[in-house]
């Protein structure tokens, strides 16, 4: 069963997650369950690299086995991650899992922001709540279409964006609520 977010506060545990290889593998795994073969391909790396990788994963609790496949008669494990999302909070055991998001997003808030002036949008007092309101919308929209498509299919990070893109313009036409969150946010910046 995959948790909705996780939050890992073990320095060891967390070292696990920031390696680069390992990093790529759960990206890969947020889209779709994937076989070491299908890393493999996408990854460019040999096979007992990317094995490696997932058994420390595994070890770890980021990633089970979900299933398995055969491919020309061979039997092959399927892996998934066990959370959607990760949080990797070393030394916030004080504060609550909800505390911890809502920090989370505070600091993209202030990132997006500092990014958006930095190229010429300037933000008013009510842009923070008008951004939360709209991207927790739109998150719940797209995971929700995104679960539409099923396990089988052949997702990476770029055609992931672009699927994400492309159904966020659909629906600001098609669906009012969506809109007018939209066009609420835009007005927030001078």
């Amino acid at each position: 069963m995959t948790d909705e977010i996780r939050f890992i506060e073990d320095p060891d545990t967390i070292k696990v997650a920031i390696d680069p290889t390992r990093r790529k593998i759960l990206e890969l795994l947020r889209f779709n369950d994937l076989t070491v073969s299908q890393m493999v391909d996408v990854l460019g790396k040999d096979q007992s690299t990317i094995y490696r990788h997932v058994e420390k994963l595994l070890k770890a609790g980021f990633i089970e086995q979900s299933g398995e496949r055969k491919e020309h008669h061979i039997p092959e494990k399927v892996y998934g991650r066990t959370a959607r999302m990760f949080f990797l909070a070393p030394g916030f055991g004080a504060l609550s899992n909800e505390e911890i998001i809502e920090k989370h997003r505070k600091e993209i808030y202030h990132k997006t922001f500092r990014l958006m002036k930095k190229i010429g949008y300037e933000t008013t007092g009510e842009t923070q709540e008008a951004s939360k309101e709209m991207y927790t919308y739109i998150e719940s929209l797209v995971q929700s279409k995104i679960k539409e498509l099923g396990p089988e299919q052949d997702l990476d990070f770029e055609i992931m964006r672009r699927l994400r893109t492309s159904i966020i313009l659909i629906e600001m036409q098609k669906d009012p609520k969506l809109k007018g969150l939209a066009e609420k946010y835009a007005s927030t910046f001078i």
